[in-house]
């Protein structure tokens, strides 16, 4: 079961530096406020998989409360983003 857990996070990594690279490329055509947030949004899922993958790795024998800490600050993550995302969507 960690291996699949690690080898999605692996996936996320590679599939959020595609979506960096396209936004960047949009954004340097464009210059736009939405193309900045999506960058943005993309970056801060390409951190929450990072710290994923290294939770996953070094923490897998926790079960108790380091465990739930380290969930907590990747939801926090991925907060983070999506209020960019919805910021910049509603602009």
């Amino acid at each position: 079961m960690e291996e699949i857990s690690t080898a999605l996070h692996a996936i996320n990594i590679l599939l959020t530096l595609g979506l960096l690279y396209i936004y960047a490329q949009n954004y340097r055509k464009m210059k736009s406020k939405y193309t900045v947030g999506l960058v943005m949004f993309a970056f801060f899922f390409f951190l929450q998989s990072l710290m994923g993958l290294y939770f996953d790795t070094t923490m897998a024998m926790y079960k108790d409360d380091v465990a739930k800490q380290a969930a907590m600050v990747l939801e926090a993550v991925k907060a983070i983003g999506f209020a960019v995302l919805l910021k910049i969507s509603w602009e």
